[in-house]
């Protein structure tokens, strides 16, 4: 189906991605997860080892004989360790020489949270001095990193369904998917899953094409090394990339063999085995160098935990648990925090329309990629954790349930679907603002008003830490991103020439 639509009549791909970027940026968090000690690591010292904070992080665990690591796929903090060196350690340097003091030991102060686990944090790396460094390179990251990977995959979003939908509806679809899913929520820190969302997104462009290939068109080589280079490199990033893998491997197969029997699906399948191998290639070099075996992950090797000792390193059969929280869990399940994406499963069921929507093919991929990762993630022992971090193992999803959502909300009558946009455009905001599962985010936004991850965090460690807020902090660094972007889009706004 031809994109139907009037285009802009100027080129609008940058001023989304600095739009998505800005937006990001101002929600990004100084949360300190295990991938920022090894993007750190690795930025500073080329080293895999994070022996310089230990005993800092659950996730952290000595290997005797051979040092510190985190106990997860390396990643994301691999992709996180450039923009931490170009980036985040100059200005940390800078501001350690502007303020000495800040990277000294500190005595004890409260983080104001029922949380206690993250007083003992703070107050961990205040006696090491490494409290005030470690929060900036968290924010930094999210910054460099997260919101540049969220603002190119709205990016790539929009030059994809703008070929199906025309410019302006692409756009809408492409800041909706940016502002009103989970990927706003995870892009905060440094996050394997979020990353995994947006190279799954990558894949799918390339699977299918930018413009529609007619009926019977293979994809050229690139495009099938390109797909198994990119989830090759997701599993790298976590392992909930396996299903993935899988699904679009099982794609290729039976679209080579559909196209030209068992050779074409043996030589398509090959280019894209070949270079997912390569990509997970780097995974295995990660775990020589950390454990002293290629094979073997860092599961294998930290201490025993409560879910550890079930099952294989965690997995079991899949729990009713997980499967029913995974989805609809007030506190991690990805249909709670984005309504919208439910819409993707009423999509089959529509009539032929003049409005385009995935093929039955394309359909039925996109719902066995969710049942392989809903399956894996409630295998996953590890997934009963989340209720303390909010959605996540089902993260990588999003952008393929969004693009099947997209006829459906064209179908609905426009008050039901200005209902649901409004929903989860709210429970996003809400979520992202206060880093709480959405009941609780719900109540503080609406009886303590809008809010910053940063802004929270100041409040709640103000004890060990003089730093005065401006009364209507929130509301000074709104308007200032909102003037900032009307500046962007106002050549657009104004139906300027090109």
């Amino acid at each position: 189906m031809e994109a139907t639509g009037k285009a802009f009549p100027r080129p609008v791909g940058w001023r989304l991605f600095v739009t998505v970027w800005l937006v990001y940026s101002i929600f990004a968090t100084t949360n300190v997860v295990r991938e920022t000690y090894l993007a750190i690591s690795l930025g500073e010292r080329l080293s895999v080892r994070v022996d310089e904070y230990r005993d800092l992080h659950p996730d952290l665990f000595e290997f005797p004989g051979r040092g510190w690591y985190i106990n997860s796929n390396p990643g994301a903090s691999i992709a996180g360790a450039l923009p931490y060196a170009v980036f985040v350690r100059p200005a940390i340097a800078l501001a350690t020489k502007l303020r000495p003091g800040i990277a000294e030991p500190k005595p004890p102060a409260t983080y104001d949270d029922p949380r206690p686990n993250r007083t003992m944090f703070m107050n961990a790396a205040r006696a090491r001095g490494l409290d005030v460094t470690l929060g900036l390179a968290a924010l930094g990251t999210g910054v460099t990193l997260m919101a540049p990977l969220g603002a190119l995959a709205a990016v790539l979003l929009f030059a994809w369904l703008r070929e199906r939908l025309g410019e302006r509806r692409a756009l809408a679809m492409s800041l909706l998917f940016a502002f009103a899913t989970p990927v706003l929520f995870r892009a905060a820190f440094i996050n394997q899953n979020a990353i995994l969302g947006l190279i799954v997104l990558a894949a799918w462009i390339l699977r299918t094409g930018v413009r529609p290939r007619p009926t019977g068109v293979a994809p050229g080589w690139k495009s099938l090394a390109g797909t198994g280079l990119l989830l090759g490199f997701g599993l790298v990033t976590d392992y909930s990339a396996l299903p993935f893998l899988v699904v679009f491997g099982c794609w290729i197969l039976f679209d080579g063999w559909k196209r030209g029997g068992s050779a074409t699906a043996l030589r398509e399948g090959a280019t894209y085995t070949a270079a997912s191998l390569a990509a997970i290639s780097i995974l295995f070099v990660y775990q020589w160098a950390a454990f002293g075996h290629p094979l073997w992950p860092a599961q294998r090797y930290m201490p025993a935990t409560e879910f550890s000792v079930k099952g294989w390193m965690g997995f079991t059969v899949p729990t009713p648990e997980l499967l029913l929280g995974n989805l609809f869990d007030p506190r991690y399940g990805l249909f709670v925090f984005c309504p919208l994406l439910l819409l993707a499963f009423a999509t089959p069921f529509l009539r032929p329309k003049e409005t385009w929507s995935p093929s039955r093919a394309e359909l039925g991929w996109i719902a066995a990629c969710f049942t392989g990762l809903l399956v894996f993630s409630s295998a996953n022992q590890f997934g009963n954790l989340q209720w303390n971090t909010g959605v996540r193992y089902m993260v990588p999803m999003v952008p393929l349930l969004f693009i099947a959502s997209i006829p459906t909300m064209a179908a609905l009558p426009r008050y039901a679907r200005w209902t649901f946009v409004a929903v989860t455009l709210l429970v996003s905001l809400s979520v992202t603002m206060t880093r709480e599962s959405v009941p609780v985010a719900l109540q503080m936004v609406f009886t303590e008003g809008p809010t910053l991850p940063v802004l929270l965090v100041l409040q709640r460690m103000a004890s060990g830490y003089e730093i005065p807020l401006p009364s209507g902090a929130f509301w000074i660094v709104a308007t200032a991103v909102l003037l900032a972007l009307l500046l962007i889009w106002r050549p657009v706004l104004r139906r300027e020439p090109t």
